[in-house]
């Protein structure tokens, strides 16, 4: 079923990519099944080269907000999570290119030191560089992360302002296995990055940092469902770092093989494709993007599509499928933003400007429909988990029946089943599965057998 609505949102995706620049590069030899993750990681990089520019939202509107990201591309071994890789090479480029330099002259000025102290400190030692380094190996010490984090900083339209960390592994296992128990430090700070919310540490380690600091960083790292149900289950759903990430699943490969390209010797074996080519020139004039972006109307379409949401989990008393909605707005914003401002790149350059219309309301909507989607795939139940099991110590209240719910129950025949509910209640399954839960608990039906249930009263109060 999941696999089928990732086609769906899929083909809703290519319907979009004669709008859109680099919609139908990022997709390039993916299945539709696909397209919602490579939509994602290669929002992801492209909003990451516009560090520089900034948006309000409803939420605390005088608050500058950053364009952050937070994903996981989830699929099972060879189900071609390697196009995240590939994006990374192609769009990430000006942030590579840049930390390369920075890294060069780093173990140019580590060789010269040494030098210098094994020769006894004569003369002046070598001049410590000025680093800007963007992008890490999942090997990095934490005080090295945060030291970086901290210099990366550019003067913005007379302001300074903190550039974004990015961060890329093929093996989500392997990001958290490399560093075991350092690595706790770094969960923190995955956590506060959606937010750029504060962070500090006081060590006695001369090499480290002292003071607070704001968390920016993005990151995309590919792993199994088993490596995310090593980050997230019922014992950590409640620390707030599900909401903030964006988990995508990968289709099946059903036995199907790649389409056979031939090899052909006389191509550079770093040669572009058109469609890397693409990418390319427009990772370049992002990279170069700054300022406010002006999508006052775009964040007023986010408001009502949360509040649509935020309604219909109230009419189920639903406070997972609340919880699960309550920052989907923001990838909303954030995916969207990068594929909105190409669109109106000209615009944009000429007067500043950015006239949102019914075609980027439509896909700001569709990710967000993306990411609720994926929320409740792979965290729905466990959030119905948390509640059940943080409601287990309250002492019931007084039960009220809405109209809709003695209908509801009215409807139902003395013995019946949750296909039964959904088929006369006319809801979907797991809104069906929540009405059993709620009316179990409330004492006003029984449960016979496995799957089947027995009214105790004819009529609700």
């Amino acid at each position: 079923m999941m696999e089928q609505e990732l086609k769906m949102a899929g083909m809703e995706i290519e319907d979009l990519m004669e709008d859109f620049p680099c919609l139908r590069e990022i997709c390039h030899g993916l299945k539709p099944a696909a397209y919602p993750a490579a939509l994602f990681v290669g929002a992801a990089y492209l909003g990451t080269l516009m560090t520089r520019c900034h948006y309000h939202f409803y939420h605390r509107p005088h608050q500058e907000r950053r364009l952050n990201y937070c994903v996981y591309i989830i699929g099972h071994p060879g189900t071609g999570k390697s196009f995240a890789e590939r994006l990374f090479e192609v769009i990430a480029e000006p942030i590579v290119r840049e930390t390369k330099a920075s890294t060069r002259a780093w173990n140019n000025y580590k060789r010269r030191l040494k030098r210098w102290e094994d020769g006894g400190k004569k003369g002046q030692g070598p001049d410590k560089p000025r680093l800007l380094i963007r992008t890490h190996p999942a090997r990095t010490a934490n005080h090295v992360f945060i030291q970086d984090m901290m210099n990366a900083i550019d003067t913005v339209d007379g302001k300074e302002m903190h550039l974004h960390m990015l961060s890329f592994d093929t093996e989500l296992d392997n990001v958290t296995t490399q560093q075991r128990d350092h690595w706790k430090d770094k969960t923190f700070m995955e956590i506060k990055a959606f937010h750029n919310e504060s962070d500090g540490e006081f060590y006695m380690n001369l090499d480290a940092p002292v003071g607070e600091f704001d968390v920016y960083w993005n990151y995309v790292y590919t792993g199994t469902p088993m490596a995310l149900k090593k980050k997230v289950d019922i014992t950590n759903i409640g620390g707030g770092f599900a909401t903030r990430l964006a988990a995508i699943p990968m289709p099946s490969s059903h036995y199907e093989m790649i389409p056979l390209e031939q090899y052909h010797p006389t191509t550079a074996k770093d040669s572009l494709s058109s469609e890397e080519q693409t990418l390319r020139e427009w990772a370049e004039r992002l990279d170069k993007a700054h300022g406010e972006l002006p999508i006052k109307k775009l964040v007023k379409y986010t408001w009502e599509w949360t509040k649509e949401r935020m309604e219909e989990a109230g009419k189920y008393r639903s406070e997972a499928d609340e919880i699960m909605c309550k920052r989907v707005a923001y990838y909303g914003i954030n995916v969207s933003m990068p594929f909105i401002l190409m669109r109106h790149w000209y615009e944009w350059q000429e007067r500043g400007t950015l006239t949102i219309d019914e075609t980027d309301e439509r896909l700001c909507q569709l990710v967000m429909d993306i990411q609720y989607l994926c929320q409740d795939y792979f965290f729905g139940d466990l959030w119905d988990e948390y509640f059940r099991k943080i409601h287990a110590f309250d002492i019931p209240p007084t039960k009220r029946h809405t109209d809709l719910s003695k209908k509801r129950y009215h409807r139902l025949p003395e013995k019946f089943d949750v296909y039964t509910v959904q088929d006369l209640c006319d809801v979907e399954k797991r809104n069906a599965e929540k009405m059993i839960e709620r009316w179990l608990s409330d004492h006003y039906i029984e449960r016979i057998e496995t799957g089947y249930y027995r009214k105790i009263f004819m009529e609700l109060t």
